[in-house]
């Protein structure tokens, strides 16, 4: 029971359509607009990676650099001292500052 995308050539309008078969008539009419001229389109596809491939995927270098990172942390590691030097996105955004202090 496949399920297609259809765009409207008058609107621009998408729109999915639940087809009970492969042999179903396609659809005529826009539900947008109410217009007759519906092309199929292709959808967008997800692909799913399982942990390891992702793992997989990280820089050999990773590893390296959380231990590098980790070493000029605070030595108290007290949570409040990064809250402390983030500034706010749209502080940040107006003023064309970094969104993290050094």
């Amino acid at each position: 029971m496949p399920i297609y995308e259809y765009r409207c050539r008058d609107c621009g309008g998408v729109t999915s359509v639940f087809l009970r078969s492969m042999n179903s008539p396609d659809p005529t009419d826009c539900p947008a607009c109410a217009g007759g001229v519906l092309q199929r389109i292709i959808s967008r596809v997800a692909y799913l990676q399982s942990e390891s491939d992702k793992l997989a995927q990280l820089d050999p270098k990773y590893h390296k650099m959380v231990d590098q990172a980790l070493g000029q942390a605070p030595a108290n590691s007290d949570p409040d001292f990064h809250l402390n030097k983030m500034v706010p996105f749209s502080r940040a955004k107006e003023r064309g500052e970094p969104y993290f202090k050094e």
